[in-house]
């Protein structure tokens, strides 16, 4: 099964992803160098008569499009439940193959790619 996790960079959880760096990474510099390029974000929005918002600070999500993106993303979702499943993941791609063992057959063959 091939799963799209659709807007998946705008869900990542700032603290969350804060508090899994710091368990990978030994250098608590390197986790606040990449923490204030992700979360140092902010936003207004400006309607149709051009008036425009304050400034709002995000307070979830990576910078898409970033090379950070993918690496904090894929900690992001480091730590998924085991399954017996094999799993393939990049980013906000994922992949999940499950073999029948009595078959002798993937899961996953004759199904194509379901985006």
């Amino acid at each position: 099964m091939f799963v799209n996790l659709t807007v998946a960079d705008d869900t990542v959880w700032h603290l969350c992803l804060t508090c899994k760096l710091l368990r990978l990474l030994p250098e608590k510099h390197i986790v606040c160098m990449i923490m204030e390029m992700v979360g140092n974000r902010s936003y207004t929005l400006t309607t149709g008569n051009r008036k425009r918002s304050r400034l709002r600070r995000l307070k979830k999500g990576v910078p898409q499009r970033s090379v950070l993106a993918p690496f904090t993303f894929n900690i992001y979702i480091s730590d998924l439940p085991t399954t017996v499943s094999r799993k393939y993941a990049y980013a906000d791609d994922l992949a999940i193959m499950h073999s029948d063992a009595g078959s002798g057959r993937d899961a996953a063959q004759g199904h194509g790619n379901r985006k």
